[in-house]
């Protein structure tokens, strides 16, 4: 028997366990928008592990609230400004940017909650198409979604779903565990080295 899709996964899981998956993306994003930040002289990749850290620390601490509005703020702050002529790392900024924000939105009720717990998969995999298509590895989406890079992407993103789904309670050490599970290849989802 089949597994269900990615998507259908992450929409099955509970609110923790959604934004625990997200941030096991967003980690492996992270490193793509401080390597533009250091060659180009901009945003601040602090802000942005700041706010990841606050977020695991939400997971394991009842009653941990964030100031969601005043985090997303800090965020667009430090996006980087982007032109379509530029090079995939300034997209790879900009989607880690806006995968940490999409991941504090599900800190709050919405009647849309459903379509954006899988936004940070989505956009990941978006990165991956775009740096497909503009290095010549394929033409079309349909192409890059059959490209091996895409399918390691899928298949990490399962394997974070398979240890995700486990945990029933967050506690401390679980956020060490999936930090560490997604820096284990030690490249980002563009397969950037991550040093």
């Amino acid at each position: 028997m089949n597994k269900p899709s990615t998507f259908a996964r992450i929409r099955a899981l509970n609110a923790r366990q959604q934004i625990a998956f997200n941030l096991m993306l967003i980690e492996r994003m992270l490193p793509n928008y401080q390597l533009f930040s250091e060659l180009s002289q901009q945003g601040d990749p602090k802000v942005l592990k700041n706010i990841t850290e606050l977020l695991w620390q939400w997971l394991y601490t009842p009653k941990f609230k964030i100031d969601v509005n005043l985090q997303q703020q800090k965020i667009e702050e430090v996006i980087p400004a982007t032109q379509d002529s530029d090079g995939i790392g300034a997209f790879a900024a900009v989607d880690a940017a806006m995968a940490l924000v999409s991941n504090l939105a599900l800190l709050e009720e919405s009647e849309f909650k459903h379509k954006e717990a899988v936004y940070i998969s989505i956009i990941s995999q978006g990165t991956i198409e775009r740096m497909l298509i503009m290095s010549g590895e394929a033409e079309h989406s349909k192409e890059a979604l059959e490209n091996p890079h895409m399918i390691w992407e899928i298949d990490t993103q399962n394997e974070f779903l398979d240890s995700v789904e486990k945990i029933k309670k967050f506690e401390k050490h679980h956020h060490k565990e999936l930090k560490s599970q997604a820096l284990a290849d030690g490249v980002t989802n563009l397969g950037v080295e991550i040093e």
